[in-house]
């Protein structure tokens, strides 16, 4: 029998969908890219936005509608089914299951269940199945993805992420060195590890201290893999332990993604986010000082409930300020089971939310654009990951800058490449390789941002 997985959302979703189609494989069961040819279809969903769980629900009707001609077993998992639960079963008579975000290491029982004509909603929680044993159908042949934390604590008024994934639980520290390992003994070269609140890592231990650090410099000594990535990160979680090592290690990625969400305290406030702007200003330049050549990126939301325009013009300071590598922006939209769903009225006017959306935007390019400034004419050295066009590869420096080189080598991608800048843009960078990995004398022990 063949199967297709439909995943919606964050990196974490992805690693998840890794691990079922790994499972599912090692059970015999097929890889299919067509839709017309699937026996079984996995729908990993996301509840973050409304418009991602729009996706969703467009995504289960199209595939009703394949089965109506034919038989196919349809189940739908990720944060939207932990949300809806039965409902989805009540509102897609031929979705067969639903299951939730911690018992995906059950798949195969879960299909097998389905088989029997059964239809049902199974959310139990089997995080403890976890380990560096599971089988897994990466999406990278060079860059591994490995969640090391579950769940949230922190219950912003806005998230529904602490409500479908629950609350935050550590994987062991030995289990996640022997996946790097895994990983490094099968020619990964790039690790990044995966949380809703990742250096919250280990604070769920006995002794509460957080671990992030010391998984950074474990993974840092594996000589195979040479860049280690984290997100997402919580101001208030960021230690000065994890800011040093990041700084100390040749191998850490000078990139931290950094949420702030707004830049007004009482929209913080509001928000229940455990901070105040100029807390958060303050990292953000401790940050840049103790680490050479690092990047800060960030979320933010606009229309937030109770949002003033004097509110909205401190979250543009604040981006001012703060100078970021890049801003994912959101309109705020309400999501049911969330605190600001159920004593906060969506007060802002779309209209006005898509205004200060449009007007961060292009603030951020504008500033893209001057900070892309300092790369021109510089030597850089990149791991390509994938095919830009026909005539070109893409990949990034150690501080998540993009860049585009004319090339057609495949065999270049999960490798390193030294760019020289020719032209610059508010997003990413383009230039021409000057030297590969594959040259004489290329130093890959030693991979500088910068090198002139």
């Amino acid at each position: 029998m063949k199967f297709l997985i439909k995943t919606f959302g964050c990196q974490m979703n992805v690693n998840d969908s890794e691990i079922m189609s790994g499972l599912l494989t090692q059970a015999g069961y097929l890889w299919t890219e067509n839709p017309e040819d699937a026996d079984i279809v996995l729908i990993n969903s996301c509840a973050v936005r409304e418009k991602a769980e729009n996706k969703m629900y467009g995504t289960i009707g199209q595939f009703l509608k394949i089965k109506k001609s034919r038989k196919l077993i349809i189940g739908v998992g990720g944060c939207s089914a932990e949300k809806e639960g039965k409902t989805v079963l009540e509102r897609f008579d031929g979705v067969d299951f639903v299951f939730g975000t911690r018992n995906i290491t059950d798949i195969v029982n879960l299909i097998q269940r389905a088989q029997k004509h059964k239809r049902f909603v199974d959310l139990s929680d089997k995080l403890d199945c976890v380990s560096h044993e599971l089988p897994k159908n990466p999406t990278s042949q060079h860059h591994a993805w490995i969640t090391i934390i579950y769940g949230c604590n922190k219950y912003c008024t806005y998230c529904i992420v602490p409500y479908t994934r629950g609350l935050e639980k550590s994987r062991p520290y030995e289990d996640i060195v022997k996946e790097v390992y895994d990983y490094a003994a099968k020619g990964y070269r790039e690790i990044t590890f995966l949380g809703q609140n990742v250096d919250s890592y280990g604070k769920d231990f006995s002794d509460g201290k957080p671990k992030l650090d010391l998984l950074i410099k474990k993974a840092s000594e594996i000589k195979e893999i040479k860049r280690v990535w984290f997100l997402t990160s919580y101001p208030t979680d960021i230690t000065d332990s994890l800011i040093d090592e990041i700084a100390r290690s040749s191998n850490a990625a000078r990139n931290v993604h950094l949420p702030v969400q707004a830049g007004s305290d009482s929209i913080l406030k509001s928000m229940n986010r455990r901070y105040t702007r100029q807390q958060f200003i303050d990292l953000v330049k401790k940050i840049k000082d103790r680490i050479p050549s690092v990047t800060i990126s960030s979320d933010v939301i606009v229309g937030f409930p109770g949002e003033s325009e004097e509110d909205f013009q401190q979250t543009v300071d604040l981006i001012k300020e703060c100078r970021f590598e890049r801003v994912n922006l959101a309109e705020y939209s309400p999501r049911q089971g969330t605190i600001a769903y159920k004593y906060k009225p969506d007060n802002i006017a779309h209209e006005e939310k898509n205004r200060r959306l449009m007007y961060l935007m292009e603030l951020q390019k504008e500033i893209n654009r001057e900070e892309n400034e300092k790369y021109r004419d510089k030597l850089l050295r990149i791991i390509p990951e994938a095919k830009a066009s026909d005539t070109a590869l893409y990949g990034r420096t150690m501080n998540n800058k993009i860049v585009i080189f004319n090339s057609q080598d495949a065999s270049l991608i999960g490798k390193f490449a030294d760019i020289k800048i020719k032209r610059i843009t508010a997003g990413p960078l383009y230039g021409e390789m000057t030297k590969n990995e594959n040259d004489a004398g290329f130093d890959i022990q030693n991979d500088p941002t910068f090198m002139i």
